[in-house]
């Protein structure tokens, strides 16, 4: 409730002009706020009472105050730490590739490769690539390099260099800062689990063997099996709805809502293919980073230590 509330309360014009985030300094009075008397009428479980007598306006002050302090404290110390971590990022990366092809006894892989290139990717999207890609180094001076609007986007060459994953940036923006963020938890959020898993969830308790082997199967492919293609489909659609593209009359909610993976569509005669191609999906969006890092990596690291 207090979410959407505060949502209601933010007008068109705090949205920035890529559509995808909120600035606090246009969160002003007036707009669509919730009065607490209606809350007070609804049907309140014993742990959301709370908000009934929580003054809205108030928290509203507040937010916006700290949103303003925060903003004016940022500088050249938010440049270096955020140099700092690029540079822990960029270390574990090159020590993920140095030892690639070393030899760790009877293994036919090098564990300590495989964790340091992880912890490359990890950090460079959930430290690095999340925080410019919400806007929080726009005012600081990075020399245009960390913006949001130019983090990663535009070329494949832009892509490589700041940030490359198995996710389209681009797509991961529009998914993530506009629909996740602003429908948390809501039919429209398209991370909301419980309902992406759904039918995970409904299966009847003998089958619960089967329900661990698909976790454990998500838990090492849904970067590339889910969160690719979804994030993709949400961006086609964004995509169609700017252009008034017609084939959106013939996609239901449900459909536009429901998580799209890997094997949803089968030689463009799936649901999905009304939101991309094969070749659209696997050339654009997976083929960089799987080209580089489980090809041209490996092949190089191979060729070093020959």
């Amino acid at each position: 409730l207090l979410h959407r509330w505060i949502m209601a309360r933010a007008s068109q014009q705090a949205l920035s002009r890529a559509g995808t985030e909120l600035y606090l300094d246009d969160l002003g009075g007036g707009g669509n706020a919730v009065p607490n008397e209606k809350l007070s009428a609804e049907k309140l479980s014993a742990e959301d009472a709370w908000i009934s007598k929580c003054d809205l306006d108030a928290f509203a002050a507040d937010i916006k105050a700290l949103g303003k302090t925060l903003a004016a404290q940022q500088g050249d110390a938010d440049v270096r730490h955020l140099n700092k971590i690029v540079c822990w990022q960029r270390a574990c990366t090159a020590l993920g590739v140095a030892t690639m092809a070393m030899p760790l006894g009877p293994l036919p892989f090098n564990p300590i490769a495989v964790w340091f290139l992880s912890l490359g990717v990890l950090t460079r999207w959930t430290i690095v690539a999340h925080h410019v890609c919400h806007g929080g180094f726009d005012k600081c001076d990075t020399g245009g390099r960390y913006h949001r609007f130019t983090f990663g986007v535009g070329s494949v060459y832009r892509r490589c260099v700041d940030w490359l994953d198995w996710m389209l940036v681009e797509a991961w923006n529009v998914e993530h800062n506009q629909l996740h963020h602003y429908s948390l938890g809501e039919d429209s959020d398209p991370d909301l689990v419980e309902r992406n898993l759904d039918n995970l969830r409904q299966m009847p308790a003998l089958l619960a063997p089967v329900k661990y082997l698909v976790i454990a199967f998500l838990t090492v492919t849904w970067k590339w099996f889910y969160y690719a293609p979804n994030t993709f489909k949400v961006l086609s659609l964004n995509r169609m709805r700017r252009e008034a593209d017609p084939r959106l009359e013939k996609l239901s909610t449900q459909l536009q809502e429901d998580p799209c993976v890997v094997g949803d569509w089968h030689f463009l005669l799936g649901p999905s293919s009304l939101f991309f191609s094969n070749v659209e999906f696997f050339v654009r969006v997976l083929g960089p980073f799987f080209t580089t890092r489980f090809l041209l990596l490996p092949a190089a690291a191979a060729a070093a230590a020959a």
